[in-house]
């Protein structure tokens, strides 16, 4: 009998830009989740990694909705409103939303609160869903790019 797929959802913030990620930390007085700088080797590929990222995720369980993984980013991310805004002129700020999900329907809904929250922090948005065949459900997500943070 195959297994019944539950959708899997998370978010992080992703900026990416010049010069080393440890900059982005000192500005933010944040620890990322992830980071890596252009040229350093991408452990999964053996390639050398096309540019700096910097990344922070929600920490929150896959299985929690989409909507709270963004609420808790948003809510980190607003104490540091005036260093974000400082990245702007020469950072990318993206506010990644993730999800995988069984065959079927499936959407999103990001109320204006949501999006007026990303917007004052300078973040983009970007919605990465994936449809995951019950077949393929092996445990593994599908391969992701290389700004993606994995998990």
């Amino acid at each position: 009998m195959p297994s019944v797929l539950t959708a899997r959802e998370y978010a992080f913030v992703w900026i990416s830009g010049p010069g080393p990620h440890a900059a982005v930390t000192a500005a933010l007085q944040l620890t990322p989740s992830d980071a890596w700088n252009a040229g350093d080797v991408n452990p999964s590929t053996g390639r050398a990694r096309r540019a700096m990222s910097w990344q922070l995720r929600s920490d929150l369980d896959d299985t929690r909705p989409l909507h709270a993984h963004v609420d808790a980013l948003l809510t980190v991310l607003a104490t540091r409103a005036n260093e974000l805004r400082g990245l702007w002129v020469d950072y990318d700020l993206v506010l990644q939303c993730v999800g995988h999900y069984p065959s079927g329907s499936h959407g999103v809904h990001l109320d204006r609160e949501v999006v007026r929250r990303a917007a004052s922090l300078g973040l983009a948005i970007d919605l990465d869903f994936y449809v995951v065949e019950e077949h393929a459900d092996d445990g593994n997500p599908p391969r992701r790019r290389e700004g993606e943070a994995t998990r």
